[in-house]
């Protein structure tokens, strides 16, 4: 398995995850089916397919470059062949999987889809060099295809009507989120980036004019269409009631000035609300999983399967959610009881 796998973490733990979320608030309100289990299993298994093509193919041009910044690459270990041989193999993965998943409509996204990294990665084309094309590109193949995808499952398999309503609503958040990302890693990897010889938008813009612009417009216009995702779904109390504690959280650590990100700079800065989708990889799936409970309690299966599929998003929003604790512990040891010195 290990021969054939390439970078398996980086699409595990950072694409999947965001698939399951929106499966599972799709799923909300339905009651556990066939389809229901084809849905979340074939999307998964599609999403894991088209990033390990993805990544192979990234890895296999750009052996070069890694080398001259020291950067693992699984390619540089492998005969180009036996590397051409799992493209190959994990691009029919994915069209086997879309297909079943969401038919010929599937099927044919998919192809779009596999052309995307061809695209980004295999000169002369080759857009993840040049600037904006290699964002769109990114966020197309990483984002908004899987979106798109979960929404045509959910139709095929007659799990739930897709309004267009929450077409756009998810659209326009998952192209948000794929923005977002391809930027914010841009911006931690500026500094690599310059040293490889490759220019990117965070070269142009500069860093802090490209941090203000993900935080003031991508991030809010992202939230927002989630929050329409969420609404147009008709989601239940127990998700709302999370929204609002969650509103408080990240409040909390924004205001407290005691928490750091290091999303956009690996030395870190002051937090910034929500750019760390741990409402995606970490509470998501178990709170919608809780709340379709609601309808049918088999949903409560989900949530064991997801802490431990996804252990390591669990045990750092856990750590995070101490030092909030811890945090709060302090601020009331340190301030005063509240009583004058002339009360008894």
């Amino acid at each position: 398995m290990r021969m054939i796998l390439v970078r398996p973490r980086a699409w595990w733990f950072n694409k999947v995850p965001l698939s399951v979320t929106l499966v599972l608030l799709l799923l909300d309100g339905r009651r556990f089916s066939l389809g229901a289990l084809a849905v979340i299993t074939l999307v998964v298994l599609t999403v894991c397919a088209a990033g390990n093509y993805g990544y192979a193919l990234n890895d296999l041009f750009d052996v070069e470059e890694d080398a001259r910044l020291g950067r693992n690459n699984r390619a540089a270990g492998m005969p180009r062949l036996r590397m051409w041989a799992v493209i190959a193999a994990s691009a029919l993965c994915a069209e086997v999987c879309a297909t079943v998943a969401a038919g010929r409509a599937g099927a044919l996204l998919t192809l779009l889809e596999l052309c995307l990294p061809l695209a980004y990665s295999v000169p002369p084309v080759r857009i993840k060099e040049r600037a904006w094309l290699g964002i769109a590109a990114d966020a197309l193949a990483a984002h908004v295809y899987p979106a798109v995808l979960v929404l045509m499952a959910v139709t095929h398999w007659t799990v739930r009507p897709v309004t267009s309503v929450l077409a756009i609503a998810v659209v326009v958040w998952a192209t948000a989120a794929g923005v977002r990302n391809i930027l914010s890693h841009q911006l931690n990897t500026a500094e690599q980036d310059r040293k490889a010889g490759l220019r990117t938008v965070v070269h142009d813009l500069g860093n802090a004019r490209l941090e203000r612009g993900i935080v003031a417009g991508v991030l809010p216009i992202e939230v927002g269409a989630f929050g329409g995702a969420m609404i147009a779904c008709n989601a239940g109390p127990v998700v709302w009631a999370f929204v609002a504690l969650y509103l408080m959280y990240e409040a909390f650590k924004t205001c407290t000035g005691r928490f750091r990100v290091t999303v956009f700079r690996s030395g870190g800065q002051p937090y910034v609300p929500f750019i760390e989708e741990s409402f995606y990889k970490a509470w998501g799936p178990l709170v919608f999983a809780l709340d379709a409970a609601r309808v049918d309690p088999v949903y409560l299966l989900v949530i064991p399967s997801y802490i431990a599929l996804f252990r390591p998003h669990l045990r750092a929003e856990m750590s995070r959610l101490r030092a909030v604790v811890t945090t709060i512990r302090i601020k009331r040891a340190t301030e005063p009881c509240g009583r004058s010195s002339g009360e008894s």
